[in-house]
């Protein structure tokens, strides 16, 4: 019997279909409470059935980071902003967030249940991510992590 390339799996085929969800209204550290519990970095924001964000360890760190506003330049006694005042905004709105819709990116990379493992790899490796929210007409349909697809190569490598 030949061995299936793994890399052609679907991405549904190794889905986590109940993996925790919260909801935009719930509480920042409803969201800590639950990684800490679980052992999870992030979970999909769900609200009446459609996947509306993200929430992982990073976007909740924010609250404890030191937030650098960007310099000025005093030019003729006019001040010029220097740095990026939207990536600014984003990051203090986020450090006072009490709500995970508030600190939440709501940009949310996902791929369809039919999309293969070396698809959903090479988006996780190219965007930095570690958990990627598998959805279809805008709702959840499971999640996908890096260690889900480290751990096949291990137990089923290519020959």
């Amino acid at each position: 019997m030949e061995q299936q390339d793994i890399r052609e799996l679907r991405v549904s085929d190794i889905a986590h279909q109940e993996w925790p969800t919260l909801g935009p209204d719930e509480t920042v550290e409803g969201a800590i409470k639950l990684f800490a519990e679980s052992g999870l970095s992030g979970a999909p924001v769900v609200e009446g059935g459609r996947l509306v964000g993200i929430i992982t360890e990073g976007d909740l760190i924010f609250r404890d980071a030191d937030i650098k506003a960007p310099g000025f330049l005093d030019i003729l006694g006019g001040l010029i902003p220097l740095g990026n005042w939207d990536e600014y905004r984003t990051e203090a709105l986020k450090s006072a967030g009490v709500t995970v819709g508030e600190v939440m990116t709501g940009d949310v990379i996902t791929v369809s249940p039919e999309t293969t493992l070396a698809e959903a790899a090479t988006i996780m490796a190219e965007r930095r991510i570690k958990l990627l929210p598998i959805a279809e007409d805008g709702a959840l349909r499971g999640v996908v992590t890096r260690m889900d697809i480290l751990t096949l190569h291990v137990l089923n490598p290519r020959r």
